[in-house]
């Protein structure tokens, strides 16, 4: 329901922001959303995060490539649920907190119908053909964006996964995404709403991305590939962009509340001086984990997130 029904999923969200004391509503349903109308099929787990049926890959071979066809993601049934949970959330909730939309970068959406492997081999092999579905690709998630922010969202979040060193080389990320994320995120900023950034590669490569997308915010999970650590990842982008996340998701999985805060006092002592920090987890809070780990993030800010930081 939660994967598939708006009311279901705006009522959850209220819900855990309510029990939890989060500040943002962040529309991201899971990462195949945009896929999922593009034909890729989907398996629903009745208690975990929906996936793409990697057996049955909507581009399985790099014909399919220019096979993809443009549509109104308005009307799409997972999109269309999308732009229908964000008018929901920002009329029952906006004010209480700000709507931050979804949407997976081109490169990540064509992953989610062909497999990693076989798509960074197709970047090298055929990289015409993968950019014609790009093409497509990034027709419908401009517009996707686009009606997300006709439906009250104040922010839309970029997930460009594949900007980093866990993901394709600096060359072939602005060749293969870079240059269409920004198509994207021009939109966005034409229609109102702020741009943001989620990366949770590993060494991302945050000043290309920057350059080509000019964010307010990036939600990372490690440090920069042109940064030693945090303080020189404060010192480098912090006038540049506000940061988010950085509390590990394995951290999260396997660690104490007690450890969490003190790993959440330290993330505040070094990036929240002079402002720009939002603390958060690195990427997403694992499904079925119990809250306390959750509750102790939040406490963390209670604590030791009050300005002026000491």
């Amino acid at each position: 329901r939660f994967s598939r029904d708006p009311e279901a999923a705006a009522e959850a969200y209220i819900a855990a922001n309510e029990l939890l004391g989060g500040d943002v509503l962040y529309t991201v349903i899971d990462l195949s959303v945009e896929a999922a109308d593009f034909g890729q099929e989907m398996v629903y787990p009745p208690y975990s995060t929906a996936y793409p049926d990697y057996s049955h890959p909507r581009v399985a071979s790099v014909d399919d490539y220019e096979r993809l066809e443009p549509f109104d993601p308005r009307k799409s049934p997972r999109m269309g649920m999308g732009v229908k949970l964000a008018r929901i959330l920002a009329k029952k909730a906006g004010i209480r907190y700000p709507v931050m939309g979804f949407v997976f970068g081109p490169l990540g959406v064509l992953n989610m119908m062909r497999g990693a492997p076989r798509l960074f081999a197709d970047c090298a092999r055929h990289p015409q053909k993968v950019k014609a579905a790009l093409e497509v690709i990034t027709e419908v998630l401009t517009d996707y964006a686009r009606a997300l922010c006709d439906a009250g969202v104040d922010a839309v979040m970029l997930d460009t996964l594949f900007a980093s060193q866990s993901g394709v080389s600096r060359e072939l990320w602005v060749e293969m995404e870079g240059v269409y994320a920004r198509r994207i995120a021009d939109e966005i900023r034409r229609n109102g709403a702020l741009v943001a950034l989620h990366n949770c590669g590993t060494r991302p490569y945050l000043d290309l991305q920057l350059e080509y997308m000019e964010p307010v915010i990036v939600s990372l999970a490690d440090v920069p590939d042109d940064c030693a650590d945090l303080a020189e990842m404060k010192a480098k982008y912090g006038k540049r962009t506000a940061i988010a996340g950085l509390i590990p998701t394995q951290s999260l999985l396997l660690e104490s509340p007690k450890a969490i805060m003190e790993l959440a006092r330290e993330q505040i002592r070094v990036l929240a001086p002079g402002g720009g920090y939002v603390l958060a987890p690195a990427c997403e809070y694992p499904p079925n984990l119990e809250l306390a780990n959750a509750l102790a993030v939040v406490r963390a800010a209670e604590v030791y997130g009050k300005y002026p930081i000491k």
